[in-house]
């Protein structure tokens, strides 16, 4: 409980550490069909110590810190059980985690802890699906048609700044990549979308996605349902057969409500969602790294009763290479904005991250139960 001590004690200036990082963020305006009576407040596995916030218009009340999946396991569940016991209760997976074993991982804590006292999240991969098969199509097209669109999407990326360092992460190999890959898949849709059965890329695939993912979990409904991997707002706006096939599963009671994950662009992609009035959540990458850029879009997020999570807080630390290598220039960065050596490292990107009140929770990766105990008291001292 070091760190509770720390955080009360006053070693962290918070009004300075808000001033540092969000000194310049501006309000958006937010269209009046988005406007709606709030929902109830729903609580689940309320514990005294531990801090909430409300997930926008899910009208979920989630623990300030949730779990991702990539390390739980069948064989790996002592941190999250341990996490529940302190009052955490957002859960967040996809069924590629862990080799394909992080569902089935939760599924023994939903045995173990009782479904209906968390919020279970998994992905759907209905967009890396997309982006696979336009880039077959890509593929097959002249080598002149190829270089004009790979032209057009450089561009793109250029104009809108989209591969900046500071901006992009990278979080991990190949991720501008996928980014420029998702770009000509857009402008591939824009004059071939008749070559691709959507129905089946789109909504075939997320609702069969959505039964396997139930069954690995073995339960009855998602808390959330997100759509993994948006690399653009263009996704975001035209794919209206995600709509329809979460249509189909919320009225089968399968999932409550609707978001997505972002890596790459998350402040564009983040204020496209919220312009549908279809996504209800999301799960961005957010630090404080590209907090400048970000924050004007969240605070507009929250104004339109829209849930954000935050991912990656402390990743961007590493180099995306090789995670045991940590960046100089960012880490000079953060000690600055949260000085002292009571934190480590990883906690000062979290505790950064949690000053953030717009954002609902940061969910952060726990592999082990010695890591649970290390960072959970984050969620306990930041309300």
């Amino acid at each position: 409980m070091q760190i509770m001590r720390t955080v009360l004690d006053g070693k962290v200036n918070r009004r300075d550490f808000l001033a540092a990082s969000a000194a310049t963020v501006a309000s958006a305006a937010i269209p009046a069909a988005l406007a709606a009576p709030a929902p109830a407040e729903e609580w689940k596995n309320r514990r005294p110590n531990m801090t909430y916030r409300r997930l926008g218009r899910t009208g979920y009340m989630v623990s300030s810190i949730g779990m991702g999946g990539d390390d739980v396991g069948p064989d790996n569940i002592d941190q999250v059980l341990w996490s529940i016991d302190q009052g955490l209760n957002y859960f967040d997976t996809a069924p590629g985690y862990n080799r394909g074993q992080s569902q089935k991982g939760y599924a023994l804590v939903h045995k173990q802890r009782g479904r209906q006292n968390f919020f279970q999240s998994t992905k759907v991969n209905v967009f890396p699906n997309r982006t696979m098969t336009y880039s077959r199509l890509f593929r097959t097209l002249p080598d002149d048609e190829q270089a004009k669109i790979s032209a057009q999407a450089d561009e793109q990326i250029k104009s809108g700044k989209l591969n900046e360092p500071d901006y992009l992460g990278p979080y991990f190999n190949g991720q501008e990549g996928g980014m420029r890959s998702a770009i000509i898949s857009n402008i591939l849709s824009q004059k071939y979308a008749d070559k691709v059965d959507a129905q089946t890329v789109y909504k075939q695939y997320i609702i069969d996605s959505v039964e396997g993912s139930l069954k690995e979990l073995e339960t009855d409904h998602l808390d959330c349902c997100l759509m993994r991997g948006v690399e653009t707002p263009y996704e975001v706006t035209h794919t209206t057969e995600v709509f329809e096939a979460f249509e189909i599963l919320k009225k089968a009671g399968k999932a409550r409500f609707l978001g997505f994950s972002a890596h790459s662009d998350p402040a564009g992609v983040l204020d496209a969602a919220i312009e549908t009035g279809q996504y209800s959540v999301g799960l961005v990458a957010y630090h404080f790294m590209n907090a400048k850029r970000l924050d004007p879009v969240i605070e507009k997020a929250k104004k339109a009763d829209f849930g954000v999570l935050c991912m990656k807080a402390s990743r961007v630390l590493q180099n995306p290479y090789n995670r045991r290598e940590m960046i100089p220039e960012r880490v000079a960065i953060l000690n600055k904005l949260v000085p002292g050596d009571k934190m480590t490292l990883f906690q000062k990107g979290f505790y950064y991250a949690l000053q953030n009140k717009n954002l609902s929770a940061v969910v952060i990766g726990t592999t082990t139960l010695e890591q649970a105990k290390e960072n959970l008291p984050l969620a306990m001292t930041v309300g």
